[in-house]
């Protein structure tokens, strides 16, 4: 005879929760790997995303931002190009020391900052409470219309460990499978 202790107890199917990515290599290797159900769901999502799918989106994305310290992480200032107002570009050269002008010869080509940004100091912005918009707002997971902006997003989720945890549970939370075409039963 066992005690309570040594039984295991009845197997249950469930779900298995959502576990949180953070290994940059891992995520890039994870979205190559999964690149056709990432472009297949956000085809889905076009066609079927329910009509509250930016709050829904929104949640995640607070979810993975308090669960997730993009300031360890800096893959999105190390790795995109980067286009900014001229009043932060402005802004930055200044803090710089520099023109615009010496500014966009150094660190710019065809409009955009070139990666590594030239505020980040290993994985901080120099700059961080001054940051452009677009740095701020970045995985831009949050702004109105997400179905508008999914190829955006796809992008993202090879980059950025909190689009790629929300994305990958979206999919989770909204019951889709791959293959799967229309939400309505």
């Amino acid at each position: 005879m066992t005690c309570a202790a040594e039984r295991k107890p009845p197997e249950q199917k469930q779900l298995k929760a959502h576990e949180i990515e953070t290994d940059l290599s891992r995520i890039q290797h994870l979205s190559q790997e999964h690149d056709d159900e990432n472009w297949e769901f956000r085809s889905w999502l076009k066609q079927n995303a329910p009509d509250n799918i930016d709050g829904i989106v929104h949640e995640l994305s607070q979810k993975y931002f308090a669960l997730i310290d993009c300031t360890q992480c800096a893959n999105c200032c190390r790795s995109l190009q980067t286009e900014f107002k001229k009043s932060e570009l402005h802004t930055i050269a200044k803090t710089l020391g520099q023109s615009i002008k010496e500014f966009e010869k150094q660190f710019m080509s065809e409009g955009m900052v070139n990666p590594p940004c030239p505020m980040l100091d290993g994985k901080l912005c120099s700059i961080y409470e001054n940051r452009p918009e677009v740095c701020r707002s970045f995985p831009h997971l949050e702004k109105p219309h997400f179905t508008s902006r999914l190829m955006g997003v796809v992008d993202n989720v090879a980059i950025c460990p909190i689009a790629f945890n929300a994305y990958e549970e979206l999919k989770t939370k909204l019951g889709w499978t791959k293959g799967r075409r229309d939400l309505r039963r």
